[in-house]
Parts: C-alpha cells; structure tokens; sequence
C-alpha cells in the first residue's frame, strides 16, 4: 500500500483557512451544518470565483501524492467513478468516466463500460486502451510512483508479484515482463476489464482515486521526463481546464468546454490566489478579494458572528484528515520505542489545540471519527489507543535515553514543520517549550521555504520529527493502515513491523466485517501504542465561511480540498 495523499502541517496551516476535508461514514457522521439558505435563483452571467489556490507538485496522475496537487487534480481529471457530495455533506460515489459496472458474481472480475461521449481537451476519445496504460505505468518500477503499490493494496491479479519483484530488485525485463501480465484489460475502446486476485469490499469506492485516473500514451511519450510539469504538456478531461499558472502566486481554472457533462458545470473561471498565511487569505475575504475562506482563533470567532447575522455563510463539521508527527525511527535517540512513546504520551492534545488553533479535535489514535470499515463507522467501534499521561512519559523517557546511553541535556531533536506561517511557528513554539519542560531536552524547529523543498526533505527522511498527515484517498479505513507497510514508499519514517504488516494486508480483504474491524483494531494498536510508530495530533474539522452569492460550494472528502463542479454564482450581481 503506498498512499501518499500526506497533508503536511506547513498545508494544515492553510486547510485551516480554507475548505477542507468533510466527515464520512454513517448519514449521521457525514452531515455539516451551514447557515446556507435554499436559493432557487438563477446563476448570474458573471460565473467567476476566486478562492485559495495551491501550488501543484506535478500535473502527472502517476507523479501526485499530496493534497495541494490532487486539488488540481480534482478540477481537471475525471476517473471511472466519481465523489459526490450534497449541500449537508451526504456524499455518495456515482459513476463518471463509466457509464455503468458490471461485477462478476464471484466479485473478481469488473467490467467497466465508458462514457462514448467523453472527450480530452484535444477532442480525441477517452478509450479503455488510457486506462489500461495508465494503471500499467503506475505500478511499473521505472515510472517510481508514490502510490505505485496501491493496485496490489486494491487486489488487481498480478499487482503484488509485481511489488515483490521491484522490492527483491529483479531487473527490468522480468518486471517489464509482470506489468504486461496485470490483470487490467481493453476488451473494446469503450470496455475496461479489472480482474482481481481476491475479493476487494472496497473496490469501487476506490475507483474515486485521482491516481488511477486515465493517461494519453502519446502526450507521455512526446513530452517524455517533462510531462506534468506544466500546463502544455497535459491534455484534461475533466470538468475545468488549467489556463494559468503562476507558482507561489495564482492558478486559474477555466470550464472544460469538451467535458461531457460540460452543460451541467455553471462556473466559468476559478482564480486561485496561492497564500499561505491564514490572517492574510481572512482579511481578502472581508474585503471581497475571496469569496472563500476558513478561520481559526480570534478569526474564528468574528466570522462565526458575521454569519448569525446573516451577512455570510458558516459550513461546520468533522472532516476525514488525520494529523500526526512521523518519527524517524533510524535516527538517534529516535530508534528507541520507549523515548518515541514518551515524546506522544506528553501531550496533552486539547490544550495543544486551545493554544495553536482554537478548534480542532484531539487524536489519540490514527483513525479520524466517521470512516467506513465494511459498513461501520470504525471509530465509533475501536477506542483510541492511547492518552495523556506525563508520568508515564516521564519515566519511559528516562528508562529510554538510559538504555541508548545519553543524557536528556546533550539531546536535540530536529523538528520539520514546513513553511514557517504564524500557526506552524506556533505548534514549533508549544513542542519546544513541552519537551524542554518536560524532559529537560531541545526541540529545534525547521522551516522551509516551500512546499517543494518540504516534501523533498520528508521524501529523503531528512529529519528526526515531521509535522505530516494523511486524508483518506478513498471510503475506506485500509486507506490509512497502508501508509505505514513495511514495503510502502510514503512510510517516511521508515517505520517497519512485520506484524503489522501481516494484520494489514489480511484485513485489506477480509470480508467478515467482525474480524476486519478486530485485525485493524490490532494493528493501531501496535502502530500508534506499541512501537508509537507514530505521533497522533489531531483530527481536523470543518470551519468554512463563504460568501452567500456562492452556491453548491461542498467539501472533498477524498483527494484534493475542493473539488468545483457543482459551485456556481448566484445573487452577487443584481
């Protein structure tokens, strides 16, 4: 499994600000509340918006792994199925680049018939023969996708022998020769076949995942190692267009005339202006410059009051995305379990949050409150695995740096928190202060100066903590457990446990919904608990405020932090 959808805290700082993740799960976990009012009015002519935009890694499905590109990713390509949420945050997933499905009563095999009407920007057909290619590519070693194993997460016959041969390094001919043999099929141009080594309960929903959307063969090929670097080398068939961009500045959507649900999508163009700084993108707001917005603090507070009286709208809930720090488990003192745990069980998670945010919920677990797990809301059945206990903390400390021989006065642990805005100052601030208070150690806070050089950072493992996260990529609890394989390329902190291991993998096809729950129950516990692979935060949650002339305005649960097709503009111009 090898999701890398990671939302760094450096994003966080900017989620807050703007729309994010909603809840689901259940009809009950999955609703937000808004102030919004039934507007039957008409679209205005003028369907402009302008909203945070996000600067992109790449424009290449295969090359995607965090949240600022699956945003574009979300505007400009469509995949065989696609997320779709109403005004209260019900989503539910509906056909898109299929027409219609067809499975197999055994569950392995399944047909996918295409839309005969959907188009690339450059009006030539989307064909099965796109899928086909891009699912290959994407697994194949050569490509080094981030999400490279998640066709073996999903069971595609033939994906983990694909895997195994790229871990045990077998040379290009033999994993040329496994990639031709995957279980994906153009029976016609308008007929996907996917055959699966075992029954997936969560196949379909995963059809939502921007990375396996199509790819042109030709447009890869012709642009070679620059393709998805920019907007000339991409053709689209999604809803909008990218018609410019800027980096670290602006990026601009434009209606996909060639879509084929072209007629259905009202807005025109979507100005994205690209700022990091939530006090800035609050006060664009207030002046009109956005017509979008999220708030924290005292920010918060204003904003929830201007939408009592009616002067705005105010969209609340749970949201999807859990946040955690990464430990580096090769590094130093970090090798140690004991100092690991110590470093999770000293927090208090809600005073943490009332003096960096002002809002958020506290994690104690990997699993955010309201995601599926084969029809359950896996939360509501599994506690958390941990809590705050600072005596506890205290002695695992001391027993830890005894066994690694060092004193707490000599320890200094490099914290990687992204680019430096006044809310990821603030959480460097609050750990350094705790650490040192607490064990007596120093926390050095590291910044960077985008988002580029932070992942790069984060890819190479050069750190010892890093601020990180993960939203779920599809309805399904298996999206979080994979990050964390021994064998998963977004596993940055090279966390590695063959138990774990083994727990997952089985759960990702367990049909009995019981024992998946119970083999996920497990292996959180090891991960979070246990070895404190990992440092739990937070659970964000949903603070929008937009304009009232903005309609059908909804959050992504998966993928990206918005996804634009059913906005449009209504009474801003009268």
């Amino acid at each position: 499994m090898n999701k890398k959808k990671l939302v760094a805290l450096f994003l966080a700082a900017t989620t807050v600000s703007t729309m994010v993740f909603a809840g689901c799960g259940s009809t009950e976990e999955k609703k937000e509340t808004s102030t919004e009012k039934t507007d039957d009015t008409k679209p205005d002519k003028d369907q402009t918006l302008n909203l945070v935009g996000y600067d992109y890694t790449s424009l290449d499905p295969a090359q995607v792994s965090d949240t600022d590109s699956f945003t574009s990713m979300n505007q400009v390509f469509e995949g065989l199925m696609r997320e779709q949420t109403d005004i209260k945050g019900n989503t539910k997933i509906v056909n898109a680049g299929a027409e219609k499905v067809d499975v197999s009563s055994d569950k392995l095999t399944y047909t996918f018939h295409l839309r005969k009407d959907a188009k690339w920007t450059d009006d030539k057909p989307v064909t099965a023969k796109d899928y086909v290619y891009a699912w290959k590519r994407l697994i194949n070693p050569t490509t080094a996708a981030p999400y490279m194993t998640i066709l073996a997460e999903l069971n595609v016959k033939g994906a983990q022998e694909i895997i195994d041969a790229a871990t045990a390094k077998k040379d290009k001919a033999t994993t040329d020769a496994l990639v031709e043999k995957l279980g994906v099929e153009a029976k016609d141009d308008y007929t996907f076949e996917v055959k699966l080594a075992k029954p997936t309960p969560y196949f379909l929903n995963a059809m939502t995942f921007k990375g396996l959307v199509p790819v042109r063969e030709d447009k890869v090929k012709a642009a070679g190692d620059k393709y998805g670097a920019d907007i000339n080398t991409v053709v689209y068939n999604g809803p909008f267009t990218i018609s410019d961009y800027q980096k670290g500045s602006k990026i601009v959507y434009k209606k996909n005339t060639k879509y084929w649900n072209a007629k259905n999508i009202k807005l025109e163009t979507a100005n994205g202006f690209i700022i990091d700084e939530s006090n800035t993108l609050v006060k664009m707001f207030e002046t009109g410059e956005l017509d979008l917005t999220g708030a924290s603090k005292d920010n918060l507070a204003r904003l929830k009051e201007k939408a009592k009286n009616g002067e705005i709208t105010y969209i609340h809930g749970k949201d999807t995305t859990s946040y955690y720090e990464y430990f580096n488990v090769t590094k130093g003192i970090l090798k140690n379990a004991k100092v690991r745990k110590a470093l999770s069980l000293a927090i208090n998670r809600q005073e943490y949050l009332d003096v960096v945010y002002k809002r958020m919920i506290p994690a104690y677990g990997l699993i955010t409150d309201g995601v599926d797990c084969s029809g359950s809301v896996y939360r509501k059945e599994v506690p958390e695995p941990i809590k705050n206990d600072v005596e506890e903390a205290k002695k695992l400390m001391t027993e830890g740096l005894k066994e690694e021989g060092v004193d707490a006065s000599k320890v200094v642990i490099k914290d990687l928190l992204g680019t430096k805005t006044s809310t990821t100052s603030a959480i460097g601030d609050y750990m350094e202060k705790l650490y040192k208070d607490t064990f007596g150690i120093k926390l050095e806070q590291v910044f960077t100066p985008d988002s580029k050089t932070f992942f790069k950072l984060l890819n190479e493992g050069d750190f010892d903590i890093a601020s990180s996260g993960w939203g779920p990529d599809y309805d399904d609890i298996s999206s979080f457990f994979g990050v964390f394989l021994s064998d998963s390329a977004n596993n940055n902190g090279h966390y590695k446990n063959p138990k774990y291991d083994e727990l997952v993998k089985k759960a990702a096809s367990e049909e009995d919904a019981k024992k998946r729950v119970e083999l996920y129950k497990e292996a959180e516990k090891i991960l979070v608990a246990d070895d404190a692979g990992i440092m739990p935060s937070y659970y964000a949650d949903i603070n929008s405020f937009r304009k009232n002339y903005v309609k059908g305005s909804t959050f992504s649960k998966f993928g990206g932090q918005y996804d634009l097709s059913q906005v449009y503009i209504s009474g801003k111009t009268k």
